[in-house]
């Protein structure tokens, strides 16, 4: 028998003003689609296709919706052009990832960043790596480097969840042990509400030795929520308090009315979807 295909890894960028999202499928390993999702209409474009990595967790959707800033590292043109270097930050266009604004960064270590509003980037880049590329300047954005950047997901990761109102309700304590990794002593926790305050979800980070792990939950106001979260990549309140989740490979959703959550069904799976070239339109190239 052929070997099983494991199913797609999703993250989900939600806009803050308006009912748009993102969402990045990675699979196979070394390449990355980036979809356009109407929360609205729940009506989808499919972007661009990335050969390389895109480090989900260090970056951002504007406001808006309309402008992505991420973090990448390896691909052929960047790899051959030193200019460029291994990996880098830049500003695109959603769905495509025509770099607008671009970033040179030549490791792995931090990078990234966050929209404080629609036309300002907070940069992970320490200001002596805060040069843009001759090529891609940052015309329209008012940027602001990070001194203090350092790490790698974390702390920027962090610092996008309690923006995004995951409240931290247990600090999280772990160790090094080594070459083997971490060790997660008490694993942090984080509840997001549901705007009508009846409904929570819960999620829980650690760090078991070179892996980061994630889990969902629901808190009711009978306990634990008829909706079970296992095995869900990410779950959160889309703009107009659906609950979301991404798993398998799709995107369900699931309508809230005060306590009560409905079966989620699946808007739109993306098993299926294999790497493809696909044009950049135009007003995806330039401000």
């Amino acid at each position: 028998m052929p070997p099983r295909i494991p199913p797609p890894r999703l993250s989900v960028l939600l806009a803050r003003e308006a009912p748009r999202a993102l969402i990045l499928r990675r699979g196979p390993s070394k390449w990355v689609e980036v979809i356009a999702w109407d929360t609205q209409r729940d009506t989808f474009e499919h972007g661009a296709w990335f050969h390389g990595r895109i480090y989900e967790r260090r970056s951002d959707l504007s406001p808006d919706g309309t402008k992505l800033i991420f973090v990448n590292k390896f691909t052929s043109k960047t790899v051959e052009d030193e200019e460029y270097t291994y990996a880098w930050t830049a500003v695109s266009k959603v769905p495509y990832l025509t770099a607008l604004a671009l970033w040179p960064k030549g490791n792995c270590w931090w990078g990234g960043g966050l929209f404080q509003d629609n036309y300002t980037v907070f940069l992970n880049h320490r200001p002596s790596e805060a040069a843009p590329h001759p090529r891609h300047p940052p015309n329209r954005l008012r940027v602001i480097s990070n001194p203090d950047a350092a790490g790698e997901d974390d702390p920027l990761y962090s610092q996008r969840l309690t923006r995004d109102g995951w409240v931290v309700r247990q600090a999280w304590r772990w160790e090094r042990i080594g070459w083997d990794g971490f060790r997660t002593d008490v694993p942090e926790l984080r509840v997001r509400s549901h705007p009508n305050t009846r409904l929570a979800i819960v999620l829980e980070r650690r760090l078991d030795g070179l892996r980061y792990r994630e889990q969902f939950a629901l808190e009711t106001p009978n306990g634990r929520g008829s909706v079970d979260l296992g095995g869900t990549d990410w779950s959160d309140w889309d703009q107009a308090g659906r609950l979301i989740l991404l798993r398998a490979g799709k995107v369900w959703a699931a309508p809230v009315k005060g306590s009560h959550i409905a079966k989620p069904s699946p808007l739109i799976d993306l098993t299926a979807d294999r790497p493809a070239p696909r044009e950049t339109p135009r007003w995806a190239e330039a401000w």
